[in-house]
């Protein structure tokens, strides 16, 4: 039998990982089983269980798939420092362009509440974010001449700012990122 390449293995992990993010955001986090994900990628179970053993593992995926690259890209910006409200500006027009379905966020979030598995997965990539976002702050604050010794709280807030877009437009339906930005820039 040939064997598959890597980026043939991760093609399939790509394609589930998209059909898991699809069916949380139609049937929610407490509806996911693995027959959905299995019917709603269009792959065997054995090609499904061959990547992924358990639904958690998947969970973990898309957390990992929506949050970990973002967070990459912002660690590894080689651009000149922005300022904090420009690098809020740009995580959140990335999910919205990436077609993050807000409200599949929220119920992952909803459920690390009582699921100690899933509020692990959870704590790992909010802490990632955020330690993006004190990178970013901290070249800022190094550039502009301000104090480094609130990066960690200057990113705490953008943190905060994310997560209140998200909830939003999660339990609400779309939102206006200019006015969001415009509106946290008062504070």
């Amino acid at each position: 039998m040939p064997r598959v390449s890597d980026a043939y293995r991760q093609a399939r992990r790509d394609q589930i990982t998209a059909a898991t993010l699809r069916v949380i955001a139609r049937s929610g986090l407490r509806g996911l089983t693995m027959a959905e994900i299995i019917g709603e990628s269009g792959l065997s179970a054995g090609s499904v269980y061959s990547h992924f053993a358990t639904k958690d593992e998947l969970v973990e995926r898309v957390a990992e798939h929506v949050i970990g690259q973002r967070a990459d890209r912002l660690l590894a910006d080689d651009q000149a420092p922005r300022p904090p409200l420009e690098v809020v500006r740009w995580w959140l027009a990335g999910l919205e362009e990436d077609a993050m379905p807000f409200g599949a966020v929220l119920q992952i979030w909803g459920e690390a509440a009582s699921d100690p598995g899933i509020r692990e997965v959870v704590q790992r990539r909010v802490a990632a974010i955020e330690a993006a976002f004190e990178v970013a702050a901290d070249r800022w604050l190094e550039a502009t001449g301000g104090d480094r010794g609130t990066a960690t709280d200057t990113a705490r807030a953008m943190l905060l700012v994310c997560q209140g877009y998200i909830v939003r437009a999660g339990a609400l339906g779309p939102q206006d990122l200019d006015a969001t930005i415009r509106a946290a820039g008062l504070l």
